[in-house]
């Protein structure tokens, strides 16, 4: 195989070389989804230990059923996401767990769609991203089972809404209505977080977080 850098290499490239017998390229692929999905499961299963052990069922599952992938039908991530919410749906009912507070670990933060709130770009914003981040969590959690898929998919791994509309089984209307609603839900869950945290309020998570991506709840 010509030497390329990984970014040239498209999810449809890598999935065919494996087909192919290349099966070590399915590493990059893990390497390229492995944050969202591992944040994609986080938002509806507790344990961080859970959470990769399902992360890595969905990406065994993939290799095992990866001939059945069509590039006509839809994307790899699509197809991949479905995966994982049906191996979160199976956990859930055999478990009869249902989602509270998630844990976060060190793969499942909101970096890719937050401001720059580091330490080195501002050490005390640092410590309310991460404080802000937990909140965001825990009420996320407390959303209806598609609500928090919906937003999880949309706002942890930027996936647009026909994709979410794909992946969901749902129509881009519905989809779009959801994630609104889902907003709406998620502003006030924070809210009522207010009332019980300590000088915290839901205005000051927000800010923390830079409005959450596209999220503008205050």
């Amino acid at each position: 195989m010509a030497v390329q850098s990984v970014p040239e290499l498209t999810d449809e490239y890598l999935v065919q070389a494996v087909l192919d017998g290349d099966r070590d390229l399915f590493g990059l692929l893990v390497e390229r989804y492995k944050r969202g999905i591992a944040s994609f499961i986080g938002a509806s299963v507790r344990q961080p230990s859970d959470v990769a052990d399902l992360t890595q069922e969905t990406f065994l599952r993939g290799f095992a059923h990866l001939g059945t992938f069509n590039p006509d039908l839809g994307r790899f991530s699509t197809w991949l996401y479905h995966i994982a919410r049906n191996v979160v749906r199976t956990f859930l009912g055999r478990s009869l767990r249902r989602p509270t507070v998630a844990e976060l670990g060190e793969e499942q933060t909101l970096e890719n769609t937050l401001a720059d709130l580091s330490h080195e770009a501002d050490p005390a914003g640092g410590v309310l991203r991460a404080e802000a981040e937990a909140e965001v969590r825990a009420a996320l959690a407390e959303l209806p089972e598609r609500t928090r898929t919906i937003l999880a998919l949309r706002f942890y791994d930027n996936l647009d809404y026909q994709t979410i509309a794909t992946t969901m089984g749902l129509s881009l209307g519905n989809v779009k209505t959801l994630i609104h609603r889902g907003k709406l839900a998620l502003a006030h869950k924070l809210r009522e977080r207010e009332a019980t945290a300590r000088g915290t309020s839901a205005t000051g998570t927000l800010r923390a977080l830079g409005g959450f991506g596209e999220l503008q709840l205050v």
